[in-house]
């Protein structure tokens, strides 16, 4: 190639980095509080799933998890497309296995042996089925139209996470690519948003209760409203204001009245989960443009920021092990506690023997990553 045109790319690549731009004020970096909601999110759902009487609505977690990536894979795509102009796919797909698949695979081993080991008939065909769903990122659709995944009936969350990761990486790049402005993605983020919960308010009748709630195309709002903030966030389009501080305490209350007490699927469906997502996004917006308040020293306790950092972990294994220990002859209100301990040990055992290792090699082709681009 000669000088000219290298000089050609160079110059397409400094103008598709004026494109969208992470704005001065802002820089992700690692939050502690962003753990802490982790924490509250996972503890909110193993309530849910080990009877905890004020728990009854722990499924609120599940969405404060899907804002949560929407908004961390987001930004983390923003800032190395600001580095370096591009976006690498293999890079980023390589990242997210390294993060879910280990633990995942451990987790379906152990449950596999115990299949193999105790299951008979069809209760070993139906946990085959499950894991052949969990494994393939389908157990969302599976639930979605009745397959009962018993152990596994909590892995549908993580397939509808891993197929908007297979979908938004590419299209963010499409947009940043050919020259769209912040706005404009802001825009089209908002448009996809409220399309989706309006088809989703429209299409609700009691007998779909369970499509709506485990299909991606009716839940894929959570996650963009995660990235709409990612990127109005980066490109200086939002920031904080004035009243942000009552309207958090408003998000507050709902979220812990709505954990407290199910809101009902009729009205999730119409309303809820926008009221959640946009509740989730406020506290985000007020956790990461501010520092030191009341909330950031409740989130970023020591022991809620493990929890939030073990919380796939947790996640994986809660269900199965409250549900083994529910068999147990215990008195009730002991169980709980019983499926929380049970569970934060062998989460902590996955955490540090497990993930930690594949951790550490995320971080280090994260940092080789940023000295390629820096160098380049």
């Amino acid at each position: 190639m000669n000088r000219s045109a290298l000089l050609a790319e160079a110059a397409l690549i400094t103008d598709a980095r004026k494109v969208v731009k992470l704005a001065p004020q802002f820089r992700l970096g690692y939050r502690p509080s962003l753990d802490g909601m982790r924490g509250v999110a996972v503890m909110a759902v193993m309530g849910l799933h080990n009877y905890v009487p004020f728990c009854a609505g722990g499924t609120i977690g599940v969405d404060i998890f899907f804002v949560l990536s929407g908004f961390l894979i987001t930004s983390l795509l923003l800032e190395e497309w600001n580095r370096s102009g591009r976006i690498s796919f293999r890079d980023f797909y390589i990242r997210r296995a390294l993060r879910l698949l280990p633990a995942l695979f451990v987790f379906l081993l152990v449950l596999q042996a115990y299949v193999l080991l105790r299951l008979r008939g069809s209760d070993f065909w139906q946990m085959e089925r499950a894991t052949l769903a969990v494994l393939g990122y389908v157990a969302n659709w599976a639930k979605a139209f009745g397959v009962d995944l018993r152990a596994l009936n909590h892995a549908w969350s993580l397939s509808i996470e891993e197929q908007f990761y297979f979908v938004w990486p590419a299209a963010f790049w499409l947009m940043l690519r050919f020259r769209r402005s912040p706005r404009w993605i802001v825009c089209a983020l908002a448009l996809a948003i409220a399309g989706i919960a309006l088809r989703r308010a429209l299409m609700y009748e009691p007998a779909l209760e369970t499509r709506i709630f485990n299909g991606s195309d009716t839940r894929f709002d959570e996650l963009l409203a995660g990235c709409l903030l990612a990127v109005g966030l980066g490109a200086g389009l939002i920031r904080a204001f004035r009243a942000l501080p009552y309207l958090v305490l408003a998000a507050i209350i709902l979220i812990l009245w709505g954990i407290y007490r199910p809101i009902g699927w009729g009205r999730m469906a119409r309303f809820g989960w926008v009221a959640l997502e946009i509740s989730v996004g406020l506290i985000m917006l007020y956790l990461v443009t501010r520092s030191g308040t009341l909330l950031h020293r409740v989130l970023e306790a020591r022991w809620l920021v493990w929890v939030g950092r073990v919380s796939y972990g947790l996640y994986l294994w809660h269900a199965p092990v409250g549900s083994k220990v529910g068999g147990w002859p215990l008195p009730d209100p002991l169980k709980p506690l019983v499926g929380f301990a049970l569970s934060f040990a062998v989460a902590g055992i996955s955490y540090r023997w497990v993930e930690q290792p594949f951790l550490k090699r995320k971080a280090k082709l994260q940092g080789a990553v940023a000295l390629a681009a820096k160098a380049a």
